[in-house]
């Protein structure tokens, strides 16, 4: 005999409701609820709980719960199946109750103990005078994917932790560098300078060393010129020994020079220090974003806005060159663009970059001030 097509259909609604892929179920009360905020919710969360049954279920919610049989589910409560967390499931059934429907992920428990994570799809039932007779479940065992998803996230994690590490290490490297090259190839390249100095001061006139002992110490001092350069590039000292805010001024300066482009430098700080680590962070985010300025914008004003105080740090750098195109934002080939992304992370904070083709680039920072103060 053939099976009318319809939603009204008795027949047809208990075939979807039994052969169901999803776990379909019915919970009722032993007596309508009251709900509103004329009752005291607590004390009907607590009935709710021990007189919310499970009476009608599907093959899906019983493998769901690992049950072999509907008596297993049937006559169960809140409180048998949030047994692990009644505070939480009585959190997750008080929204319920007051939204009348509800979409959410819990944790719970198979009938052997076993967790699972379930993504559900519930509605209140009601009687003809507005009070809460049970509810009419959708559920989904979502513990593989949500455990895919969480062992994503702590890799994902993990991964941000190892690349502020390795950056960590890295300016540690090159502080040590500088140092040593600005120190010890510095100071040895002076002495070979006043050595020749010495040389040449004792030597007649007329010499013909005295010309060659000018050209070493002008070599010399075009050495020295340039150690002084790579030291800088790699770790300013004006960084480490003045702070931040004197460290974003001299690169501001330092770039107006080399690239001849009008800069326009703000910077306000209520006098606190940065902490080291998010100082290297925020100077190396401004130096990115002024190289790609420098290589790609071709801009002929640049502005810097720096802010530090008790609510944060606010960095804005914003030229009128000839701006990045959309696709190129969030391209992982930026490894530029991926780096001061990372870097902002490793500090806590939110980078941004915006750019309209013609109209130039914006790039901001904001960190929020550290809880446990400076460092």
């Amino acid at each position: 005999m053939a099976i009318p097509v319809g939603l009204d259909n008795p027949r047809l609604l208990e075939l979807f409701f039994s052969q169901s892929l999803d776990g379909f179920f019915f919970m009722m009360l032993d007596e309508a609820l009251e709900w509103g905020d004329h009752v005291d919710k607590d004390a009907a969360l607590e009935y709710a709980f021990t007189h919310h049954r499970m009476t009608k279920v599907n093959a899906a919610i019983l493998a769901q719960y690992r049950a072999n049989a509907p008596d297993e589910l049937l006559g169960l409560t809140p409180a048998h199946f949030f047994a692990h967390d009644l505070e939480g499931g009585k959190r997750v059934w008080r929204e319920f109750f007051d939204r009348g429907r509800l979409h959410t992920n819990t944790d719970e428990r198979r009938l052997d103990g076993t967790p699972m994570r379930i993504e559900g799809d519930y509605i209140c039932v009601y009687d003809d005078r507005g009070r809460i007779a049970g509810h009419f479940g959708i559920q989904r065992d979502i513990t593989d994917r949500h455990g895919a998803a969480e062992r994503l996230r702590q890799s994902k994690g993990q991964l941000r932790a190892l690349a502020a590490r390795l950056q960590r290490v890295r300016e540690e490297e090159r502080t040590t560098i500088a140092r040593e090259i600005h120190d010890e190839l510095g100071q040895a390249l002076t002495g070979l300078k006043l050595d020749v100095a010495w040389m040449k001061s004792r030597l007649p006139r007329d010499h013909q060393l005295l010309d060659h002992c000018q050209s070493v110490i002008q070599r010399v001092d075009g050495t020295l010129a340039a150690v002084r350069r790579i030291a800088t590039a790699l770790r300013p000292s004006v960084l480490d020994q003045l702070g931040l805010a004197a460290a974003i001024e001299w690169q501001g300066q330092e770039f107006a020079g080399r690239t001849g482009a009008d800069v326009d430098l703000e910077v306000l700080t209520d006098g606190a220090p940065v902490p080291d680590d998010i100082g290297s962070s925020v100077f190396r985010i401004l130096q990115e974003a002024l190289t790609n300025v420098a290589r790609h914008a071709r801009a002929t004003q640049v502005v810097i806005r720096f802010r530090w105080s008790g609510a944060g740090l606010e960095l804005d750098v914003t030229d009128n060159g000839c701006g990045i195109p959309g696709e190129r934002l969030d391209g992982a080939e930026c490894l530029g663009l991926v780096g001061m992304r990372e870097r902002a992370l490793a500090c806590s904070g939110e980078f941004r970059i915006a750019g309209r083709l013609g109209e130039g680039t914006s790039v901001s920072l904001r960190v929020p001030k550290p809880t446990g103060g400076t460092t």
